[in-house]
């Protein structure tokens, strides 16, 4: 539908009552494979409805507030692209951290980390456990967990320091480097550094690399894709000496950091925006608007 606004009703001040009654239609609509509103229902729809001037600084307040929503945006974009571009000259050894200069070792990934092998009965653990739909695509980010003696399958037995990687599907690019003990699905790995070798930031930005997901997408199963590890144990990385392991995965986890405060910072805006249109669009907030407003 397309609506076009007569002499009492301002464009902006439509579109952001139609945003804000967005979950109202999607409850309502009806429809088994396409979901829809007939035009009826519009010809009745009633909103609160101030006048003109008021309703333009209601737009002209909300429309900052998606300025700065989608400023942010631009901002968490631009600095991933800036820390993938560092991230890629660090580990393949083509920009070097001041301080450095010993040689790197070449090695296969299996010759860095393993697979984790202990699995467990959910009956018989205490814990928290992490599934698929824990991981975050693509950012590191653990997004929740459950509670262990709620699952049914057999889990796999992680330790602080592992780096769990969702080997079902790979190109959805879930990773986390725990920071607790726990459990996870069988259809995550939990990569296990080696002692003395690697470190669990160092592996946890290499299964971030496009080479390795790539490698880790060469899988078997078509309708549910799951990673070989005797593909992936072959992925060949530079190996740099411990301690500047250990520097590189500082210099990466910062750029992370900034980044999350980024995200958490679009998270207030938006939830600012929710509470704004809440309160501007129901009349039960209202803004001073001079007789010459615009």
């Amino acid at each position: 539908m397309a609506w076009r606004c007569g002499p009492k009703l301002h464009n902006w001040f439509l579109y952001y009552v139609l945003q804000f009654r967005k979950p109202e239609f999607e409850r309502i609509a009806n429809g088994s494979t396409i979901k829809t509103i007939g035009l009826d229902y519009f010809r009745q729809l009633q909103i609160a409805l101030p006048d003109l001037p008021e309703q333009r600084s209601i737009a002209g307040v909300l429309s900052a507030v998606d300025a700065a929503i989608a400023m942010t945006e631009r901002l968490i974009a631009k600095k991933r692209a800036i820390k993938h571009g560092v991230m890629q000259e660090l580990l393949s050894g083509r920009t070097r951290l001041p301080g450095f200069s010993e040689c790197w070792t070449p090695a296969r990934f299996g010759a860095i980390a393993a697979p984790a092998r202990e699995r467990v009965r959910p009956q018989t653990v205490t814990g928290r456990v992490v599934e698929l739909e824990h991981l975050a695509a693509g950012t590191g980010a653990l997004l929740g967990d459950g509670d262990v003696r709620n699952a049914v399958s057999l889990k796999t037995r992680f330790r602080d320091g592992d780096v769990l990687f969702g080997k079902l599907r790979a190109y959805l690019r879930k990773y986390w480097l725990a920071d607790r003990d726990g459990y996870s699905s069988t259809e995550i790995w939990a990569l296990r550094p080696r002692d003395g070798v690697a470190s669990g930031k160092f592996v946890r930005y290499v299964v971030e690399q496009d080479g390795f997901i790539e490698a880790a997408s060469t899988a078997y199963g078509t309708h549910m894709p799951r990673s070989d590890w005797g593909i992936v144990s072959k992925f060949r990385v530079l190996l740099p000496p411990p301690s500047e392991q250990i520097a590189i995965g500082e210099v990466l986890g910062d750029a992370d950091a900034e980044i999350e405060a980024l995200e958490r910072r679009l998270d207030v805006t938006r939830a600012l925006k929710v509470g704004m249109m809440q309160e501007l669009l129901t009349g039960r907030a209202r803004l001073s608007v001079g007789e010459d407003a615009e």
